[in-house]
């Protein structure tokens, strides 16, 4: 506050100089960005705007802004209108406009209608608090997105790179839709192969839940064991669960379709240790129902088939544009201690 004082006592010995009106624009700037004076701010840069004409644009962001920030919402569109050679004074309603702010025709009847469309609403004949909430939702979207615009918000550098890689990306799925995989299928004698190959991945195995317990010598897991537990053993794993391929070694040859085990087995020596293996639960296997096993192994097809035809483009277009990844580059950049290779074309994988 006491720079800010100083900074105008400064400018007003000579107030049309060019070294005044450049620190009245600092003191502009300090007013509202670090004192939130938007007023006084205001004040300076129409000042500045009506000594220097030629600076007019460059500071009508800023002229806006302070008019926002005070609440005088209509003179910044104003002065929008104006920028972009519309009169402001010329009521733009229609037949056609169903809201308008000011002189501006905000929604039309065509915006409301696709509105209606999108929330299955009928077009003639709804209900007047449905039409209305249907105005008020596409109205206060309207209002919000005109705030933000004022605020500047889609002219900072951030947005901008924001935007620009969403519509990067958007343009990269769309090319890869209509031209890469618009025509990948699974056929289905593929997919009878396929499913013969890997049968058993389609069905639900027999899985064992289970604890590991330790204990410090055999003569206490054997009390466990018995019933006569006499000191706490150590959780090693509570409660997990595993197919046969997944159980220890020690729980891989019991026959639990046939003769299933409960309760406490054991004790076994592992690595110097003696573990117990707790059984809670053995939950049977079961076959996948055939059109699902079909429907999941069409899709892991089809993304192996979309996966090898992506390859295939990639490397399509980096032999078509000759491309080259330059290695020594690279590893002088990024890997300084690796030696380097030759160059190589690049292989699009």
């Amino acid at each position: 506050v006491e720079a800010a004082d100083a900074m105008e006592q400064a400018a007003s010995y000579a107030p049309s100089s060019a070294e005044s009106l450049r620190l009245r624009r600092v003191l502009a700037d300090v007013r509202m960005n670090r004192l939130g004076d938007y007023e006084k701010a205001l004040a300076d840069l129409v000042f500045i705007k009506t000594i220097d004409p030629g600076q007019a644009k460059q500071l009508e962001s800023d002229i806006r802004h302070c008019l926002d920030r005070l609440g005088r919402v209509y003179d910044v569109q104003r002065r929008l209108l104006l920028e972009n050679g519309t009169n402001p004074t010329v009521v733009a309603a229609t037949q056609t406009t169903a809201v308008r702010f000011g002189n501006e025709v905000a929604i039309s009847t065509a915006e409301l209608e696709q509105r209606l469309v999108q929330e299955k609403i009928p077009l003639r004949g709804a209900p007047r608090d449905v039409l209305d909430r249907a105005v008020q939702g596409l109205l206060g979207e309207k209002l919000l997105l005109r705030a933000a615009k004022r605020a500047g918000i889609d002219r900072r550098p951030a947005f901008i790179e924001q935007v620009k890689r969403f519509e990067d990306n958007l343009l990269l799925l769309r090319y890869l839709e209509e031209r890469v995989m618009k025509d990948v299928e699974v056929d289905e004698q593929a997919l009878n192969l396929y499913l013969e190959k890997n049968r058993e991945r389609f069905q639900n195995p027999l899985r064992v839940v289970y604890s590991i317990l330790e204990f410090p010598d055999e003569t206490s897991a054997r009390e466990y064991a018995a019933g006569r537990p006499a000191s706490a053993p150590r959780m090693l794993g509570d409660h997990l669960s595993g197919t046969r391929q997944e159980l220890p070694p020690a729980l891989q040859s019991i026959r639990w379709e046939a003769d299933p085990p409960t309760g406490p087995l054991g004790p076994v020596g592992m690595n110097g240790r003696w573990v117990i293996y707790d059984i809670h639960e053995i939950v049977p296997g079961a076959a996948v129902a055939p059109e699902l096993a079909r429907q999941q192994a069409r899709l892991e097809l089809l993304e192996r088939k979309k996966g090898d035809r992506l390859s295939q483009a990639i490397s399509e277009l980096a032999r078509q544009e000759d491309v080259r990844v330059i290695d020594e580059t690279i590893a002088r950049l990024f890997q300084p201690a690796t030696p380097t290779r030759e160059l190589s074309p690049a292989t699009g994988k």
